[in-house]
């Protein structure tokens, strides 16, 4: 009768060792859990709010209402739905501003307005009111200024302008339409004279 290798039951039992050892791990190994999917909660959130944010001198830059605002936890950027802005100028009149939804940038210093953006401005002696409409809107309230890439709609008592692309001066109340201007104008009625 012939006799084994020395060397085969130290192989076989090194790999029944290395199989209850993979079969044990199989058994106990932790259960991996799910990847997050999606943005990560808010860190805050306020609802039916005011807020009102200051400048470097302590005075009020802006101030806005909704129903839900809520900051990202890592970005420190603020989504708001349904906002009502309200711009104040240096003549303690406001620029009011409204939106389905905006988006602030953490250092307060870029506001984004989207769908169904509206963005009134305060009438004067000779203009009246402005009223801007279109569906994206960015505001910069420190410089007072706002622009849009999309088609804006301005109407004022005389007039109605649309056109893609609208930069605006918040402060001298100036500002341009771009790209593809129409415009109506309404010559006011003059009085005859007797």
């Amino acid at each position: 009768m012939r006799r084994l290798p020395d060397w085969i039951p130290g192989a076989v039992l090194l790999l029944a060792a290395v199989g209850s050892g993979l079969a044990l791990w199989q058994i106990y190994r932790p259960e991996s859990s799910e990847p997050l999917v999606g943005p990560p909660r808010s860190d805050y959130f306020l609802v039916d709010f005011e807020l009102v944010a200051l400048d470097e001198a302590g005075q009020e830059s802006f101030r806005v209402t909704g129903p839900l605002l809520s900051r990202h936890p890592h970005l420190g950027t603020i989504s708001i739905d349904q906002p009502r802005f309200r711009f104040p100028d240096h003549e303690e009149q406001a620029w009011l501003a409204r939106a389905d939804r905006a988006w602030a940038a953490a250092d307060g210093e870029e506001l984004r307005l989207d769908g169904d953006v509206a963005l009134d401005g305060p009438a004067s002696a000779e203009d009246g009111p402005l009223a801007f409409r279109t569906t994206q809107l960015t505001i910069f309230p420190k410089a007072r200024r706002a622009s849009s890439e999309q088609l804006v709609t301005f109407s004022s008592p005389h007039s109605i302008l649309a056109g893609r692309g609208f930069r605006a001066d918040m402060e001298t109340r100036r500002f341009q339409l771009l790209n593809e201007v129409t415009g109506h104008y309404d010559t006011p009625v003059s009085a005859s004279r007797r």
